[in-house]
């Protein structure tokens, strides 16, 4: 037992002194083979990828307790440039001797118990070489715990000090211990990396949680042996991945850096270690130390030995670059000498400068370059060359900007900084001054965010904030707060909150701009402390006192500090009490926009604003563009993990048409981080006034009339704050401020004394009008490195790895011009007198611009570089050589271009992905791969089948085809031969050949997405696009391209080609050749039986009886080029046709296409049918009627009217001749077709009329129309109704499928009290096939519409309708209000008429009338008929849609003519030439213009356009003579469901394949768009070729808009619109002249009127500017202030006041700065005017008075006076009610009793001290004029009150005053009328209170809160003894 016990001990003391951690014994030297791998690119096979390997002998010997020594040597180096894995790595001599030399010395390190301490090296050990000695040493670095074998801590390594996990296995019996640890390279506690670039972006936290961009991990593997007395490493396996995803990690794609170690121990040898003879200095611990990193660009890699001589050249290199157009290189020459400057000393700066800043091209560079350099040394240089005064003030502002935005916040450049600053920026605000000032404070941002200490900075520009408060200078204190807003940091509160309003004494003496100013200086400041921020911004918005401007910045800033819930909702219910509609429109349309964020740090407070708007009151959602509103689009697409964001805040300001102030944001999210790429904004005050009145100098305001002293009688009148007319913006980028300025009033004005010109000279102008005469040349370079973004991590291996984008550009813009003026100016030279001289300019300019992006991840050191590459290059280059001459008397302008000479790139992108490796020991050798090769890509449509059975033949077949579908498979191919790569490349050319020119656009793409279909994958590879233009060879050269545009009286002389029209009927030489065409028309349409429908502009041709009889309706659609597109009129009545009506109308309706003319005849009966032929002319299709006469019968013809489109496509001629059995006409019918043709003939005749029914414009009335009626004689016999019937089914069924080209105007078209009640007709006999549908149909959509419901067209949709209750929008019908009347129309010949009513369309034919009408009687039918008539009358001979529209250059001559020609060598013609005619009258406006070729071809363009007063049209045809193609488009007035409505319809007939293309992709947009605006929709099939637009007015600011495509109807109910509607009575167009020309400024005058207010005063009430109606009045002998201009200097005040006391009469006396003008009554009933004490108006003296600005006119008894300058558009008054209008750039600035005019309704009772009356008498009275005496007839005086209670307030009784005075009577004076108003009470304690006559005299009764609100009396009118009797 003893023994055993024994045992035991002696194995727990061993198994102490096992040793697990490693260790280096002294004299020992220890030999491992080291292996480095480091490797970058994608992780796929098959792609291309970079790296190195580093094979190594590593001893490391014991030198000492706990000190080691390591030697590197045997140094064999490889590099990796392929695709991975079937490449190999190639050995490089160059970079193993450059590494040798690295690592030449050995290094000491501390160790002990597998730890490393501190690393020693000579000095001669550089830091890169130092760092590879870290990658080995780190593998030791290892934690052994004995008692565990998994356990997790934090463990130093060489990236920092990370979370690390260890897992370990021991086999005892081999003395082995395998330990394995694996670190999260992502969670580390002082993580090694540097990031640049990035300062002005901030993190998103939310979308980093849910997706990390770069992540990393390593995993180490040991092998360690151990003894009792040692333990070594014996093999250590390292495996490292950086993994980088730009988008989302799992669906986004990422590019990998994978490192990996092996060492493997070799030998051990005992020898004591040599420790050479140098001075080691400690150099850190195992962490990674940077070194010169940054200096390394990754984008190039070349040796630097002499800087000086190296920067002169490359200098050299970029001005010969840049010299003439722009290399795609220079970009990368301007980053190369960059590189060198970052390397160079100020002594090489200052002597390049000394030698080329003289040369103008090289010291524009040196200026871009140096500040781009962003080091002290860069600064330091700057700051010398501006003591020394070496630079202008233009080139220190550009150079500042740059420099400092550029630069990190090192100390060094920090204090040169503060220099600069101190000493060089003027304290103003100047440019220089803005620029600088907040330049350094977005570097101070910089030193704030990276380290805690920038008090400093800070410091300096709180002095600067402090200064300007003390000086009270508005523009400095905008600067300083400014600039404390780039900061952002919160220790600025306290010095931004001095000019805040509410929070410190002064502020609120401030300018407006100043407070919002200070609000907007919070949001930066928001990122860092947004607790802080969120209190003060919702202070301020709570504040009612507050200016609603300033109120809603604050709550847009609050929002930018995303508040929870609790702020959101106390925003929303402060909302609900808001007073102002500006501030909760603003507020509404702000949180609804953020409620739709899908951000991932938006969503909390997306979730928050949803729920606030369900809190608010849908009102807000119906506020109109007049008030301020916030408008946002984001989108977030979480696969990307980026998102884009804009919004666009609109302050508005008292609800002017112009906004007071507008912000434009956006915002991005990418790679987790969220920036605002850029930020403007503009404020604009006082300019509406401004631009409304002209150019007027200031007045002084010293007037003839005083206004002060009259306003002093008001209770302490105050002005409005003034808006002194300013507009100022400002530019942010990335959250800075770069830039704002202003222009104030005098600026403004001194623009416009030089636009209307002074007596004094501008000799600016003229300086410049000198300078072009004698020719003007400049040439502008700019480079700019703008984007420098970098992330430097270490690796294992010691080597770093790097991650960064560089974006840098050179920009070039060229030009000379000169300019010829005669007659030449003048000394006394005016800008108008440009207006009749004639102006010679030549100009030659070209913009250049070469940009280069470019993403490098992988290894960048001083040695060496090798990694992923990708470059993307952008080149513009746009020339402009242009020759004008502008004779601008003669109206006419002649432009010169050089023809295309050679090929010219405008634009090209290319962009690429490599794999690069460089060493800078053999540069030569650098390689480059794409990591894509177009051959690896395999074409899947390319590649044939073949089966594993396939016979040799069989393959060499597929082998064939596979070998002919890549030849013909490539459309853009341009006709090269396809070679391998070709599928990529797609080219399409746009040819000119008329100008010897073609635009040509080539595309090429090659990506790896079908290695994964991933975003990053798409990007990967190579891409390219160009647009060039090209040259056309033509036979003869082009000398020049010349275009001439000739208005006016001179316009004829200018045209090449005279311009005709060939009748294409003349070629019709004989009637038989027409009837041979119709016969090949009729037989091609009877092959094409599917055309018909397929075409929705097919006629039904229906033959019947023999084949003379026919129904020709050629199609417009036809492709054929049959004479219907020439617009042949084809009329085969027997001789009856005359000559006229064969003349031919190129502007008719669009000829042929939409006529038809169709005649039936039976057999050689003796009476021809006498059918209705349309004309080509005729505006509507008119189907015709064709009658099937029959010996014994009476022929019932019906007229079936087609829709009423102004160019309808489709003529449906439903001409049902005796079809299905024709008994009563066999007899004279010779060869009548079959049963079952007819029966064909039947259904197609019965479908296509019941499309011509359905879509029949014809009102509500039916009359049998359609159906062609027999004898009632013939009876039906059986076999003819069964017949009938399955026809009825079959055409039913038809109807469903076809798409019927005008089948929506059934909806539109039908009003809902003139239906006519239907009953079946029992006579109509032998068409009762062809007519029973429609009847059915027609007594459904009757029945239907009688429930307020329409069809639209197809049978499924009636009986949708039929179930729903409630009409819908958009079924609604159209009424159009178009009636035209002229005197040579043909009404209806008889009071039974049976024609159809139609809405727009008039026919004058005479239909036969029919016999009887069943069930009506002959009145109710006259009565019908007049009806008709009047319907029919709407166009006359000379409107839009007369028949014979003729061309108008026949009539009068062309108002302008534009020549675009190509002036070839052999002087033919060859261009194209564009007449424009315009004829105008009384009220309509004919416009016509025609395009044709120079050469004489008969292709021609036609567009024409008519102007009624209640409708427009507009075509535009052109082909062959116009007739191929055609778009028309109509617009009308009318009635939507008895709304004011208007309707656009555009229709078209065939359109040319790439037009339908286009739009049929623009059409997939639209739902949509449509969505997003707030349309509903409705699948509804509509007719093919037809879109409408309808919009009813619902009130004066909302329409409903109904749009009707093809394929889809979308309707909005309520869609507000900016401005009001014109409503009332329309005016009277026939005695104004409307022409085209003053179309636009009529509509503009109007808007503009529509924005002016008008006030009224009656006898009892008045309704004020708001709109809002009060009834009270002040009927006494005071004068009261109706309104008056409340601004700082009034303009006038109207007042008015009781003259009679028994009448309502009043006088009225409006007083202006010049003029006092009085209207009073007369004792006859009349008004008596007095202008300036002087009788005007006078009976003699006639009914108007003009003088200076004021006009005064009669109408009857009203008087008007109009003072338009001082913003009075109209005051009327008619001796009782008073109307006054005013100018809208008058809103928000009047008083009185018709308010403040702010649109506003909350705030009409506002007392002349700006306090809100709490009763309508007390405002009445506070706005009462008193007078100093009580002669005047005004007894009154306000005096203050006491309250005759004493209430009891916090629980004390109380006496109180009142704090407004009341109305009393004077002294000796008694009231005889009192009225009650209610007043607000101040109350004091009783023992402590003061007296009645202490309250007067006391100030603080001003701003005195009120405690009660109680009713008093007050006297109105008063009774006077003594003086006053």
């Amino acid at each position: 037992m003893r023994g055993l016990i024994l045992a035991l001990v002696v194995t727990l003391v061993e198994s102490q002194h096992l040793n697990y951690q490693p260790d280096f014994s002294e004299n020992k030297v220890y030999t491992f083979d080291y292996e480095t791998t480091l490797l970058s690119g994608l992780p796929e096979k098959g792609l291309a990828r970079a790296g190195i390997k580093i094979k190594s002998k590593v001893e490391i010997s014991g030198i000492g307790p706990k000190l080691c020594l390591i030697r590197v040597h045997s140094i064999e180096a490889a590099e990796y440039n392929g695709v991975w894995p079937t490449s190999s790595f190639s050995r490089s001599l160059k970079l193993s001797q450059a590494l040798t030399g690295q690592l030449s010395s050995p290094i000491k390190f501390e160790y002990s118990n597998g730890h490393v301490g501190s690393i020693m090296a000579p000095d001669s050990v550089s830091d890169d070489g130092l760092n590879i000695y870290r990658g080995i040493v780190n593998v030791l670095e290892l934690s052994i715990k004995k008692a565990q074998n998994s356990y997790s801590l934090q463990e130093a390594g060489i990236g920092g000090i990370c979370n690390t996990t260890y897992a370990i296995q021991e086999n005892r019996r081999a003395n082995i211990v395998y330990v394995t640890k694996s670190k999260d390279l992502n969670s580390c506690e002082e993580k090694v990396q540097i990031v640049t670039g990035s300062a002005y972006t901030h993190p998103c936290k939310p979308c980093q949680q849910r997706n990390k961009n770069s992540r990393a991990t390593a995993t180490y593997n040991y092998k360690i042996k151990y003894t009792r007395s040692e333990a070594v490493i014996t093999q250590a396996d390292v495996e490292e991945i950086h993994q980088f995803s730009p988008f989302n990690e799992i669906t986004g794609g990422n590019a990998i850096v994978e490192a990996r170690q092996k060492l493997a121990l070799a030998d051990v040898q005992k020898q004591r270690a040599e420790v050479p003879p140098k001075e080691y200095q400690n150099r850190g611990s195992l962490q990674y130390q940077f070194g010169s990193e940054l200096l390394q660009l990754p984008v190039h890699l070349f040796k630097i030995k002499d800087v000086e001589s190296q920067i002169e050249e490359s200098l050299q290199e970029l001005v010969e670059a840049t010299s003439d157009q722009l290399p795609s290189d220079a970009p990368a020459k301007a980053l190369k000498l960059l590189h060198l400057f970052r390397a160079a000393s100020e002594e090489n700066y200052e002597s390049v400068w000394k030698q080329f800043s003289s040369r103008p091209a090289y010291r524009r560079h040196i200026l871009d370059i140096i500040p781009a350099v962003a080091s002290h040394r860069a600064l330091r240089f700057l700051r010398h060359k501006m003591e020394r005064q070496e630079l202008s003030s233009w080139e220190v502002t550009q150079t500042v900007l740059v420099a400092l935005h550029s630069s990190s916040p090192t100390r060094d450049v920090m204090e040169e900084a503060t220099l600069i600053v101190k000493k060089h920026c003027p304290r103003s605000s100047s440019v220089l001054g803005k620029v600088c000032h907040l330049s350094y404070a977005s570097l101070c941002h910089k030193q704030c965010s990276s380290s805690d200490s920038c008090s400093e900075c800070l410091q300096l520009l709180h002095g600067f904030a402090g200064e300007a408060l003390s000086k009270s200078s508005t523009e400095d204190i905008s600067l300083a707060l400014k600039a404390l807003g780039n900061v952002g940091h919160p220790a600025s509160i306290k010095h931004i909150k001095k000019c805040l309003p509410g929070y410190a004494a002064g502020a609120s003496d401030l300018p407006l701009r100043v407070h919002a100013t200070a609000v907007m200086a919070l949001k930066n400041i928001g990122l860092k402390d947004p607790k802080m921020v969120q209190a003060i911004t919702l202070e301020i918005f709570l504040n009612q006192k507050i200016h609603p401007r300033i109120r809603m910045l604050a709550a847009a800033v609050l929002l930018e500090t995303k508040p929870g819930v609790p702020i959101v909702m106390t925003l929303a219910d402060a909302v609900l009490k808001e007073p102002s509609m500006q501030v909760a429109s603003f507020i509404y349309s702000h949180l609804r926009a953020l409620g739709r964020s899908t951000a991932p740090d938006l969503q909390v407070m997306a979730s928050a604003c949803r729920m606030a708007i369900r809190a608010l009151s849908p009102k807000f959602d119906r506020s109109g563009y007049q008030f301020s509103k916030v408008f946002r689009f984001s989108i977030f697409k979480e696969f990307l993990m980026s998102g884009l964001a804009a919004k666009y805040l609109v302050l508005n300001n008292a609800g002017s048409l112009i906004p007071a102030m507008a912000m434009s944001q956006l915002r991005t999210h990418f790679l987790g981080r969220v920036a605002d790429p850029l930020e403007v904004g503009i404020t604009v005050e006082g300019l509406q006034e401004m631009f409304a009145k002209g150019y007027s100098p200031d007045r002084d305001w010293e007037t003839d009339y005083d206004f002060k002293k009259i306003l002093k009688t008001l209770s302490d009148w105050k002005a409005f704050s003034s808006d002194k007319p300013f507009t100022s913006g400002y530019l942010k980028m990335f959250g800075q401020e770069l830039f704002f300025g202003g222009l104030d009033k005098n600026a403004i004005q001194n623009a416009l004394q030089a636009w209307y010109g002074s007596d004094e000279k501008i000799p600016s102008l003229r300086r410049i009008i000198s300078s072009l005469q004698s020719g003007v040349g400049r040439q502008w370079t700019k480079a700019l490195l703008s984007s420098e973004i970098r992330r430097i991590v270490p690796t294992c291996t010691g080597f770093p790895t790097e991650t960064s984008f560089y974006y840098s550009s050179i920009t070039k813009v060229a030009g000379n011009v000169q300019a010829q003026i005669t007659p030449s100016p003048k000394s006394d030279f005016r800008l108008t007198e440009l207006l009749n001289a004639n102006i010679r300019l030549r100009s030659k300019a070209s913009l250049s611009m070469a940009k280069e992006m470019t993403f490098v991840m992988g290894i960048n050191t001083h040695t060496v570089q090798a990694g992923l590459e990708a470059r993307t290059k952008m080149n513009a280059h746009v020339p402009v050589n242009v020759v004008a001459t502008i004779q601008m008397r003669e109206k006419s302008i002649k432009i010169e271009i050089p023809p295309c000479k050679d090929e010219t790139n405008i634009i090209s992108i290319r962009s690429k992905t490599c794999a690069v490796t460089r060493n800078i020991g053999d540069l030569a050798a650098s390689k480059t791969t794409p990591v894509l090769s177009p051959e690896a890509v395999p074409n899947i449509m390319k590649t044939s089948f073949n089966s594993d059975s396939a016979s040799g033949e069989t393959q060499n077949i597929g082998d064939r085809q596979s070998a002919e579908d890549v030849s013909s498979g490539n459309p853009f191919s341009s006709g090269h031969s396809s070679s391998q790569k070709e599928p990529f490349v797609q080219s399409i050319c746009f040819n000119a050949s008329t100008f010897g020119v073609q635009v040509c656009i080539e595309k090429k793409s090659v990506h790896a997405a079908f290695i994964k279909n991933l975003p990053l994958y798409y990007l990967v590879g190579e891409h390219a696009l160009r647009m060039s233009f090209k040259p056309v060879y033509t036979e003869a050269p082009i000398e020049k391209i010349q275009v001439t545009i000739q208005a006016g009286d001179q316009a004829p002389t200018k045209m090449v080609r005279l311009v005709t029209f060939e009748d294409p009927e003349a070629q019709a030489s004989s009637r038989k050749e027409a009837i041979k065409k119709v016969k090949k028309i009729l037989a091609d349409t009877d092959d094409q039986g599917t055309r018909k429908h397929r075409s929705s502009s097919s006629s039904a041709s229906s033959a019947s009886g023999s084949a003379e009889s026919t129904t020709s309706s050629p199609s417009s659609s036809d492709s054929d080029g049959r004479a219907s597109q020439e617009g042949t009129q084809i009329n085969l009545k027997t001789r009856q046709s005359k000559a006229k009506e064969k003349k031919f109308y190129p502007f008719g309706d669009s000829g042929g296409s939409s006529s038809s003319s169709s005649s039936s005849r039976s057999g050689s009966s003796s009476s021809s049918s006498s059918s209705s032929s349309s004309e080509s002319s005729s505006s509507s299709s008119k189907s015709s009627s064709s009658s099937s006469k029959s010996s014994s019968s009476s022929s019932k013809s019906s007229s079936s009217s087609s829709e009423s489109s102004k160019s309808s496509k489709s003529s449906s001629s439903s001409s049902k001749s005796s079809s299905s059995s024709s008994k009563s006409s066999s007899s004279s019918s010779k060869s009548s077709y079959s049963s079952k043709s007819n029966s064909s003939s039947s259904k197609s005749s019965s479908s296509k009329s019941s499309s011509s029914k359905d879509s029949s414009s014809s009102g509500s009335r039916r009359s049998s129309s359609s159906s062609s009626k027999g004898s009632t004689r013939g009876s039906t016999d059986s076999s003819s109704s069964s017949k009938a019937s399955g026809i009825k089914h079959k055409a039913k069924k038809q109807s469903k499928t076809t798409s019927f080209a005008l089948a929506s105007a059934a909806e539109g078209e039908r009003s809902v009290g003139e239906q006519k009640p239907k009953t079946q007709s029992s006579s109509s006999s032998e068409s009762r096939g062809a007519s029973h549908w429609h009847s059915k149909s027609d007594r459904r959509a009757e029945t239907s519409h009688g429930r307020s419901q329409v069809h639209s067209g197809s049978s499924h949709d009636i009986s949708t309708e039929w179930e729903s209750h409630l009409p819908k929008l958009y079924s609604f019908r159209f009424k159009s209000a178009h009636i035209h009347w002229h005197p040579d129309h043909k009404g209806s010949s008889s009071s039974s008429s049976s024609s159809s009513e139609s809405e727009s369309s008039h026919r004058n034919s005479s239909s036969s009338s029919s016999s009887h009408h069943h069930g009506e009687n002959p009145a109710h039918n006259s009565r019908r008929s007049k009806k008709v008539s009047i319907q029919h009358q709407q166009h006359s001979h000379g409107s839009s849609l007369t028949r014979e529209r003729n061309f108008l250059g026949d009539v009068i001559p062309p108002g302008i003519t534009v020549v675009a020609q190509a002036v070839r060598s052999d002087n033919r013609n060859q261009g194209y030439q564009a007449t424009a005619y315009v004829r105008s009258d009384a009220a309509k406006v004919d416009v016509q213009l025609v395009v044709v070729q120079l050469a004489e071809t008969d292709w021609k363009a036609c567009a024409d356009a008519v102007i009624l007063p209640l409708k427009a049209q507009a075509r535009l045809r052109w082909g062959k003579e116009c007739q191929d193609y055609r778009i028309a488009a109509v617009a009308t007035t009318g009635q939507l469901a008895r709304k004011p409505a208007a309707q656009l319809k555009v229709q078209w007939g065939k359109l040319p394949s790439w037009i339908k293309k286009t739009s049929t992709e623009f059409m997939q947009y639209i739902p949509g768009a449509a969505l997003v605006l707030g349309f509903s929709e409705v699948h509804q099939r509509n007719p093919s070729h037809e879109f409408i637009v309808r919009a009813a007015a619902t009130s004066p600011r909302t329409i409903d808009t109904v749009i009707k495509a093809p394929e889809v109807t979308l309707y909005c109910q309520g869609f507000r619109l900016p401005f009001t509607l014109p409503s009332g009575p329309s005016p009277a167009y026939e005695t104004r002249d409307i022409t085209a020309w003053n179309l636009f400024p009529e509509i503009a005058s109007q808007i503009a009127q529509e924005d002016q207010s008008t006030c009224e005063i009656r006898e009892r009430d008045f309704k004020t500017f708001d709109r809002v109606s009060h009834s009270y009045s002040f009927n006494k002998s005071c004068n009261l202030v109706v309104v008056q201009d409340c601004t700082e200097h009034p303009k006038f005040i109207i007042s008015t006041r009781k003259v009679d006391s028994q009448s309502f009469s009043r006088a009225v006396h409006i007083n202006t700065t010049s003029v006092n003008i009085t209207i009073c009554p007369a004792s006859n009933s009349s008004l008596l005017v007095a202008y300036n004490e002087e009788r005007v108006l006078s009976h003699s003296g006639g009914s108007e008075y003009e003088k200076g600005n004021v006009r005064i006119y009669k109408n009857g008894k009203t008087v008007s006076v109009e003072i338009a300058e001082l913003g009075l558009r109209k005051v009327t008054f008619d001796g009782v009610n008073l109307k006054v209008t005013v100018a809208s750039w008058m809103r928000g600035k009047t008083c009185g009793v018709c308010g403040n005019n702010d649109r506003e309704k909350e705030n009409e009772l506002l007392m002349p001290n700006h306090r809100l009356a709490h009763s309508c008498s007390a405002f009445i009275h506070s706005w009462v004029l008193l007078e100093e005496t009580c002669s005047g007839g005004c007894k009154l005086q306000r005096s203050y009150v006491k309250l005759n209670r004493n209430p009891t307030i916090d629980g004390e009784e109380s006496t109180c005053y009142s704090v407004d005075p009341v109305l009393k009577c004077m002294k000796d004076c008694t009231p005889i009328e009192k009225a009650s108003v209610k007043v607000g009470f101040h109350c004091f304690p009783k023992g402590t209170a003061v007296s009645l006559l202490e309250w007067q005299k006391s100030s603080d009764k001003k701003s005195a809160f009120e405690n009660v609100v109680e009713s008093v009396d007050a006297d109105i009118d008063c009774t006077c003894t003594g003086s006053c009797s």
